[in-house]
């Protein structure tokens, strides 16, 4: 059985990464050609306001319908089975609402699924009610590698955690709720221990913010922002008693560096060579879409639920209020 399929917004994360790459062997980059190499989806149509983006998806992507609106496909009693949203940010609470007079099984929505907190609630509430199933695309829960660290985080591989510190850049929700759903996932709740001052490198209701967190274990974690107008950049550090470990280009490659005894100082230890390796990143589009195929086909959980992201979207909430709440004291 191949599940139909609709996209709403025409942009990069849809299918415009891929652009020029539709047939080639390099992993899937958007929502477009992950759907096109997975032999249990078919991609009916698009969705977008724009005409000239509209077909233009459409035809490379030789999709049978495009329509100017959320609310036109809904009059054309278009079937589908799982919804796309890839519209711009400001779109995404009105547009889960709006696709659940198509009848889907289950909408894949790009992060954040909402601007604010309350609305987010409320979305997942909705959902809930109408039994339709909501993942959000923290891609970073279905890379391999991520998992695979987690793991030994909880074995003690590298020993006691000490600390952790990272980057970002390109707006708090935007970009680093990428970190701070990536952080929740390794280590359950946060706590917030310090807010910076926003750095407005991407657009005025979306700064950076330097920020320390704290796991519930009271290890620190220091978040520092960087320009997005250089480079973009997520990246995280974590210091262990026996190791440091970096997530580095976003996912894309980690390092590993051991203890050693130290070659010149005796009696000192120090950290040995970087062992660089590539990670699993570039698998996260397959590897969601196998997902929602297992949650609709075996009932299998979603690795990145609309309950998942809602607990970003509060710690984003809180973290707004302390901002608030600093400003205030100046």
């Amino acid at each position: 059985m191949k599940y139909r399929t609709m996209i709403i917004g025409c942009g990069n994360i849809a299918g415009g990464l891929d652009s020029g790459e539709i047939d080639s062997a390099r992993a899937p980059l958007t929502h477009a050609k992950a759907y096109r190499a997975h032999e249990y989806f078919d991609v009916l149509g698009c969705v977008d306001s724009d005409p000239e983006q509209r077909f233009k998806f459409q035809k490379y992507w030789s999709l049978d319908h495009s329509f100017s609106s959320i609310e036109e496909a809904i009059s054309k009693k278009i079937e589908v089975d799982i919804i796309s949203i890839c519209s711009p940010t400001d779109y995404h609470g009105a547009h889960l609402e709006q696709v659940l007079a198509l009848n889907p099984k289950l909408v894949f929505c790009e992060k954040p699924m909402h601007s604010d907190a309350l609305g987010a609630q409320k979305i997942v509430e909705v959902y809930k009610r109408h039994n339709v199933h909501l993942m959000v695309n923290y891609s970073r829960r279905f890379d391999p590698s991520v998992v695979s660290f987690k793991q030994s985080i909880t074995e003690g591989e590298f020993g006691e955690l000490r600390a952790v510190s990272g980057w970002y850049n390109k707006g708090l929700l935007n970009n680093g709720s990428h970190l701070l759903d990536l952080l929740i996932f390794l280590f359950g709740n946060l706590s917030i221990e310090h807010v910076g001052d926003a750095l407005y490198d991407y657009n005025l209701t979306d700064p950076s913010l330097p920020l320390v967190l704290a796991t519930s274990e009271g290890i620190s974690i220091a978040l520092s922002c960087g320009n997005s107008n250089d480079f973009s950049l997520i990246e995280l550090e974590f210091l262990f008693s026996n190791a440091r470990v970096k997530m580095l280009n976003g996912g894309r490659q980690w390092s590993v560096e051991g203890v050693i005894e130290d070659a010149i100082f005796k009696g000192y230890k120090s950290l040995g060579p970087s062992k660089v390796s590539d990670g699993e990143y570039m698998q996260v589009f397959q590897n969601a879409l196998s997902n929602i195929h297992n949650c609709l086909s075996k009932q299998r959980q979603l690795k990145s639920s609309g309950e998942d992201a809602l607990c970003v979207m509060n710690l984003y909430s809180e973290i707004l209020r302390k901002l608030k709440y600093n400003s205030n004291l100046i």
